[in-house]
């Protein structure tokens, strides 16, 4: 926490310099979503997992997996509820200490903000509506 001016204590923390929060191309929520994981399994079997999500943004998702699965392979995730189905790059994943499932972290082929059927999504999740509200603003 830090102080502000008047010496209370304030909630939000600054990012440094080379914090991966500055990279971030879009904000992370932290929601639980069922999702289906389908991949390759050994012997290019097609191998299904039920998942659930612990974050996600308009870009990709985490995700705790029973099986490990390497980096730079493609997957494609169904949205449980909506059914609906995104090709996804894995991008990191690596074994929990405790439970022995894996924290995987998945990128979609291409952005995706409407995917996770959020009601109220961050500003940053489409460019394309904050490019449009700024031309409303400025016409005003």
């Amino acid at each position: 926490m830090l102080s502000s001016p008047s010496g209370t204590q304030s909630s939000s923390a600054q990012s440094a310099p080379g914090d991966p929060k500055l990279k971030r191309r879009s904000s992370r929520l932290t929601l639980d979503i069922p999702v289906e994981v389908i991949c390759k399994g050994p012997q290019n079997t097609i191998r299904m997992e039920d998942a659930r999500t612990f974050v996600v943004s308009a870009h990709g998702c985490g995700i705790a997996l029973k099986t490990g699965v390497l980096p730079g392979e493609t997957i494609v995730l169904i949205h449980k509820l909506s059914r609906e189905e995104v090709i996804c790059r894995v991008v990191m994943c690596r074994q929990q200490e405790k439970g022995g499932l894996w924290d995987t972290g998945v990128e979609f082929q291409t952005p995706a903000p409407r995917f996770w059927h959020i009601a109220f999504p961050p500003d940053d999740w489409d460019p394309a509506d904050r490019k449009q509200r700024a031309i409303r603003e400025v016409k005003k």
